[in-house]
């Protein structure tokens, strides 16, 4: 069964782009986006709670809507999830530099029923290297993410993709109920989406031989920085908790106190992340529905 057959005659691919910029950039990006991306591939560029300043084309290729309700990655990635008609996702920050021929390999790749997510190398303009080596591993009790070069080639098998540039069949993004819109505004969206995939769908990869830039944190970099630390920290936990099971409760609960203690001394404003991911962990899980 083709793609397009899945999608009841819809385009192969839709490329959802959220963003929180207000300017006339937008313009620029959506000429690069559709020198990059040719016909028939959709494009829904998704304001989240910002005006829409680009115009959407006549044909329907190109779409610009704004998103009112939660605000953050999540729940704008879901809403031009639902907005989008293809039957595969790329979903792409708006400080991302694309070339041609990417979807076609990205396309090639989800052709594998192995693998249930794929995304190029991202190689990062602040770092000077590849961002897409991740790790993902138990430290005291909680999770820890790394992002290093990435290293193999051909389709490398990784903990989890970077959300910048992320590709996904549209029936598996719903399935596994898309983007955890408790995990708003921003960090570890695509941490918890590729665990999901990964035990419902199949592997995440990177393809080695595909790369794009990434002018990393435009957009997050200008909060402030205490704000970031206690959403990061507070994102951190709530991964934690849903993903810990057997033996790694126990580890949880001898560090949790060890841990609280040293957030308190250290960075009380981060202490705070404790009950507010609590809070969040009892709250509704706002779910991508198709």
């Amino acid at each position: 069964m083709t793609a397009r057959s899945l999608n009841g005659g819809g385009p192969p691919w839709s490329v959802v782009v959220p963003t929180r910029r207000v300017s006339d950039r937008q313009h620029e990006m959506l000429k690069r986006l559709a020198e990059a991306f040719p016909q028939p591939t959709e494009i829904v560029v998704v304001a989240d709670n910002v005006p829409a300043r680009g115009e959407s084309s006549p044909e329907g290729r190109v779409r610009c809507s704004e998103h009112r309700g939660t605000r953050g990655f999540g729940p704008t990635c879901n809403a031009g999830a639902r907005a989008a008609r293809g039957a595969n996702l790329l979903f792409l920050n708006d400080d991302i530099r694309v070339g041609p021929g990417l979807l076609n390999a990205l396309g090639e790749a989800l052709g594998s029923h192995s693998i249930g997510a794929v995304g190029p190398d991202v190689w990062s303009l602040a770092l000077g290297r590849s961002e897409s080596g991740t790790r993902l591993f138990w430290h005291h009790g909680v999770l820890e993410t790394r992002q290093d070069a990435l290293s193999g080639e051909g389709a490398v098998e990784v903990p989890y993709l970077c959300g910048a540039v992320l590709a996904v069949r549209r029936i598996d993004f719903f399935a596994v109920g898309g983007f955890d819109e408790r995990l708003a505004p921003y960090y570890w969206e695509d941490v918890d989406l590729s665990l999901r995939i990964q035990r419902s769908v199949g592997t995440t990869r990177v393809l080695s031989d595909v790369q794009v830039e990434h002018d990393h944190g435009a957009t997050i970099s200008t909060e402030p920085a205490h704000l970031r630390r206690r959403i990061y920290e507070r994102n951190r936990l709530l991964v934690t908790w849903k993903t810990l099971s057997g033996s790694r409760w126990l580890a949880h609960l001898v560090w949790c106190p060890f841990r609280l203690l040293a957030a308190t001394v250290r960075d009380p404003l981060t202490a705070v992340a404790w009950p507010l991911a609590l809070a969040r962990l009892r709250g509704r899980r706002g779910r991508a529905q198709s």
